[in-house]
């Protein structure tokens, strides 16, 4: 996979997360985030997210199909103008079509799922995740509007989000048949997973995927300019603590956030028949040109 180096620069919108991310990443901010254990922070959190939903429906800036800030667990804001954003690179870098079959997989409150339901006009989208408050809200808000989409809790294990997941993800099945989608989205879960949980994943991603169908990816690419950015400070994610295959900013939780070498992942996805395009670099490492937030990578099924 060669590494490419992109011109585009979506503006104020990655600054807006670069800024929120450096914050959240450092400082007594970051030493809560890895001492603190996530339950205690959504809960820290919940009567200022409560508040501003309720300025929300008061000034009446909420429409159906935007879930209320308290479901964003993951607290990546940006909800509509992200989904938006998305919905380009499906239909420009992986040739998306209206009657396409679509799997997001960690699809959360819905992020992907809303702008999709104006474009896949006689296709169809199947979304799981590991955490039900977000997939029962876009059960009975999506759903029950777009009934060809859908969406199911997938109980499996992660320390940072699903501690008591019933299944680890190293050997968990997706429910679906093989060669089913034209496209399959993960944004932001690769992030959060081990190397052996990745490598189990891209060969079930790779089975449920039709001949020439496309995957889109997001990772925190950790290649040498992102090393350098890191060790001087200027990474959004201080990716500081080196594993086996991966690096992570926090050794007591490292799902918290997951890096990985590209060297280390293209043979993975070599050894499951699917053929990347190269690398989106993002902004999360600090540099000048980019495409998004995070790193993206596109592959074909071949």
């Amino acid at each position: 996979m060669a590494n490419e180096q992109l011109t585009h620069n979506q503006g104020d919108l990655s600054k807006e997360f670069f800024a929120r991310e450096y914050w959240r990443s450092h400082g007594a901010l970051r030493l809560m985030r890895r001492y603190t254990p996530f339950w205690v922070r959504r809960t820290l959190r919940a009567p200022y997210l409560f508040a501003l939903d309720g300025m929300d429906l008061v000034l009446g800036k909420r429409d159906g199909l935007v879930p209320p800030r308290y479901l964003n667990y993951a607290d990546s804001g940006g909800f509509t103008k992200v989904g938006k954003e998305f919905l380009d690179y499906y239909k420009e870098k992986c040739g998306l079509q209206p009657q396409h079959r679509v799997l997001d997989m960690g699809c959360g409150i819905g992020r992907m799922a809303v702008p999709l339901t104006g474009y896949l006009t006689s296709g169809s989208y199947e979304g799981f995740d590991i955490v039900p408050s977000g997939v029962r809200w876009c059960q009975n808000n999506v759903t029950r509007k777009f009934p060809r989409f859908k969406f199911q809790i997938a109980d499996i294990y992660n320390k940072q989000y699903n501690p008591r997941g019933r299944y680890q993800p190293g050997e968990y099945k997706f429910p679906f048949a093989d060669a089913e989608f034209d496209l399959v989205i993960l944004i932001s879960v690769f992030t959060h997973m081990l190397p052996s949980d990745m490598d189990h994943y891209l060969s079930e991603i790779s089975r449920v995927l039709r001949p020439g169908g496309k995957c889109l990816i997001t990772y925190f690419m950790v290649d040498e300019e992102a090393r350098r950015r890191v060790a001087a400070g200027t990474a959004a994610v201080p990716f500081d603590h080196k594993l086996d295959g991966c690096w992570t900013s926090d050794p007591v939780t490292p799902e918290t956030a997951v890096g990985y070498d590209p060297a280390n992942v293209v043979p993975v996805y070599q050894k499951h028949s699917l053929s990347p395009d190269g690398i989106h670099f993002g902004a999360w490492s600090g540099r000048s040109n980019y495409l998004s937030y995070q790193d993206i990578v596109i592959a074909t099924k071949v």
